[in-house]
């Protein structure tokens, strides 16, 4: 199965917005997003919001979806400890490169804010990528301060040679300035191919996707 690694220039970029875009164009794939912090309560379950929106349609259950939910909106490391829980890259790493699904040949994990976000008290993203060598779709949230994200995220991954199949700009205000302008700037100094554009509540154009294995 193929897996690709979705990250993003910031929380609230759109990357569960994107993911579920994917897994609509990739017919035969499911997406998972391991880690969530922010759940909230239903039923005595704990539920994260993205992961209820990666399993429609999804063979897969919460559980299977989202293994690691905790309750307090912060980093993962300092939701697990506060409820006395301690984040493991390793057994993370297990879970994402041996998870099989029947019928899909992609998967996509969306991990939990951005590429440096802390997992433990001394690991991010970085480290589990690292370690997994599993290549990075970026989802770049079009808005103000976008370029600046997009280029340190890219400078972050080329730092760690961590591969980098493209990115996708996702168009969060409908009304943002120069928003074209905005998009081939970063297509010209970022160093990954812009692989689709997700308009505002829209679906994904300018396609390139050829360098996601399916």
């Amino acid at each position: 199965m193929n897996r690709y690694f979705i990250t993003g220039t910031d929380t609230d970029c759109g990357k569960t917005y994107v993911t579920r875009k994917l897994v609509d164009f990739f017919i035969q794939s499911v997406a998972i997003k391991p880690v969530a912090s922010g759940c909230s309560v239903n039923k005595n379950q704990l539920i994260s919001s993205d992961a209820e929106q990666l399993i429609h349609n999804s063979p897969l259950s919460m559980e299977q979806t989202n293994p690691w939910r905790f309750p307090l909106p912060v980093s993962p490391h300092l939701a697990a400890d506060d409820v006395g829980a301690h984040l493991n890259i390793h057994e993370l790493a297990d879970y994402c490169l041996n998870l099989e699904v029947q019928g899909a040949k992609t998967l996509f994990i969306e991990g939990a804010g951005g590429l440096m976000v802390p997992l433990t008290d001394q690991e991010t993203w970085v480290d589990f990528l690292k370690f997994t060598e599993i290549p990075v779709v970026l989802v770049v949230g079009m808005q103000l301060g976008c370029i600046n994200h997009a280029l340190l995220t890219g400078l972050a991954l080329q730092a760690h040679q961590i591969e980098c199949a493209g990115w996708i700009a996702n168009c969060l205000d409908p009304d943002m300035l120069l928003l074209e302008e905005n998009i081939q700037t970063i297509k010209n100094l970022l160093k990954f191919p812009l692989l689709a554009t997700l308009p505002y509540a829209g679906d994904l154009i300018d396609i390139n996707l050829s360098s996601i294995k399916s």
